[in-house]
């Protein structure tokens, strides 16, 4: 699932919030929305950050480090001098006054990304103040068309766009003139819809911010050149939407809200009404994992209902009764009283630093299934058997384990863990034995310090142990971004989690800073959190 590179995603949306906080976070005392500004936003991006001002939070960000390494030396340079010069004026600041800011986020030229801002003056008599402004404080000006070129002292360039009330901002021409295009907010645009609908202008929070799913990938192929494939390919216009709410903290970078999945052939909607769990499946996990997709179902039995409902949806059903009936005949099984009958509460994916990928699923019987596997498997030492037929896995529990088709497993400690090869196994139950985990590292220890580990889905990605995953992945510059200390090295982890809740997902993301002590403590027996 949401593997491997998953960590591209989190990171464009800090550093993207945190030139939004660091730089505009003035221009608004009060938070409401205009559909203009709304829809000029939506018809350029999939991820959009609305922002209210707070200075004396302003001030407090100002002073941490956390936002100002993700930036990028650039972009600093560039907003800084866009809000000293030009939108931190007064006059400036009370035309914009009690109207709701959006800042689209959208790829560029030369493996680069732009911003496109767009607000609403307070009437149209505002755009001859902005006009005197410029010529007061000499900046110079030039008319391409409709827009504004501005030229600031630095030499940094922006264009400005004014339709009626609209106003829209960037560093390049192409996205203002779209947004002075767009036509007002409409049935047909979703993401505006939803961005309006019910509480998702949360006044009480410090800013929100948006994600259009099914544009999101747009973004990735700024920093990987093939976007969202391999482990990311699920990202690949997927029709959901998220918002999510900042929560000021010193020590870490904390984001909670909601995500709607829209597409009734998504995975993910089997899990959107359950109920969450604890998670205790990745006790069992090596210290060395760079990421990992856990998925807990506290009722198999009607959870089963759901996925073979979720199978016909995606013309899998057939296929997936064929193997089982196939499987049952050739070896006088029930398949159903196998898996179903054995299976506890909660499996997962995980990846090594070394890319080796690994599947284990949580049992309350581990001899028994043990024995029953033992006509379908073929042994391959002591420990690790090889299940003969394929998809097994696949026909139980779905998507995560699509790509295991037939594996060789181990069972341990009441848990099924499965590979494609043996030598990952061994490597796995070497980790295990030794007590070499990752739940006895500080750094995750201390990620649960911070979060609830009660969900229904998780995404984790541990930062260092991911950087030889995107070595072959990313563009060089933005390799160097995620492992040099004064960028993403300075953060430890990120985790993703999705709760269920009536249908949508209540949603937690937590980019976590390196503890103090990144020295892993040992006991003499697996821990557990």
């Amino acid at each position: 699932m949401m593997k491997k590179i998953y960590i591209t995603l989190f990171a464009l949306l800090i550093a993207m919030v945190a030139m939004v906080y660091l730089y505009f976070s003035n221009l608004s005392s009060q938070y409401t929305t205009n559909d203009a500004s709304l829809r000029a936003a939506t018809n350029s991006s999939g991820l959009i950050f609305c922002m209210r001002n707070d200075q004396d939070i302003i001030n407090i960000l100002s002073g941490q480090d956390h936002f100002q390494r993700l930036i990028g030396e650039k972009k600093s340079r560039e907003l800084n001098t866009l809000r000293t010069q030009f939108l931190s004026k007064s006059a400036i600041t009370t035309s914009l006054n009690g109207n709701a800011i959006f800042i689209g986020f959208l790829p560029a030229e030369k493996r680069e990304y732009d911003y496109l801002i767009t607000t609403q003056l307070g009437n149209k008599a505002d755009k001859e103040i902005l006009l005197g402004i410029l010529k007061e404080n000499k900046i110079k000006t030039d008319t391409i068309g409709p827009l504004l070129k501005l030229t600031l002292n630095d030499s940094t360039t922006f264009f400005i766009g004014i339709k009626d009330k609209l106003l829209a901002l960037s560093s390049a021409e192409k996205p203002v003139l779209l947004a002075i295009a767009t036509p007002e907010l409409d049935q047909d645009d979703d993401f505006a819809a939803y961005i309006k609908s019910g509480d998702k202008f949360n006044k009480n929070s410090l800013a929100n911010l948006y994600i259009d799913y099914n544009r999101f990938p747009e973004l990735l192929k700024v920093i990987s050149p093939n976007g969202p494939t391999g482990e990311l390919s699920i990202l690949d216009h997927q029709h959901s939407f998220a918002a999510l709410s900042y929560n000021f903290s010193k020590e870490r970078i904390f984001f909670n809200g909601s995500c709607k999945v829209n597409d009734s052939k998504n995975y993910f909607q089997l899990f959107t009404s359950l109920k969450p769990q604890k998670n205790v499946i990745d006790n069992i996990l090596p210290e060395n994992t760079a990421n990992f997709s856990l998925f807990s179902i506290p009722e198999y039995a009607s959870w089963k209902t759901s996925l073979d409902n979720w199978f016909v949806s995606n013309n899998k059903s057939e296929t997936v009764k064929k193997t089982v009936s196939s499987t049952n005949q050739k070896y006088h099984l029930d398949l159903d009283k196998v898996f179903p009958r054995y299976f506890k509460n909660q499996l997962i994916t995980f990846q090594l630093s070394t890319a080796e990928k690994l599947g284990a699923i949580q049992l309350s019987n581990g001899d028994k299934l043990d024995q029953l596997l033992l006509d379908i498997s073929t042994p391959y030492n002591e420990e690790i058997n090889l299940l003969k037929e394929p998809d097994l896995l696949y026909c139980y529990f779905g998507e995560p384990f699509r790509k295991f088709r037939k594996p060789y497993y181990t069972i341990i400690d009441n848990y099924m863990v499965f590979a494609n090869y043996p030598a990952t196994l061994q490597v796995f139950l070497n980790h295990y034995r030794n007590n070499k985990l990752l739940i006895n590292t500080s750094g995750y220890s201390n990620l649960y310090n911070q979060i609830s580990d009660n969900s229904n889905i998780t995404f984790y990605v541990n930062n260092k142990n991911s950087s030889n995953l995107i070595l072959n992945t990313f563009y060089t510059n933005y390799f160097r971004y995620f492992t040099t200390k004064n960028g993403f090295g300075h953060f430890d982890a990120v985790v993703y989690q999705l709760s269920g809740d009536k249908g949508i997902f209540q949603s937690n993301l937590l980019i976590n800073t390196i503890p103090d002590s990144t020295e892993a403590s040992h006991t003499d027996s697996p821990a557990t959190k």
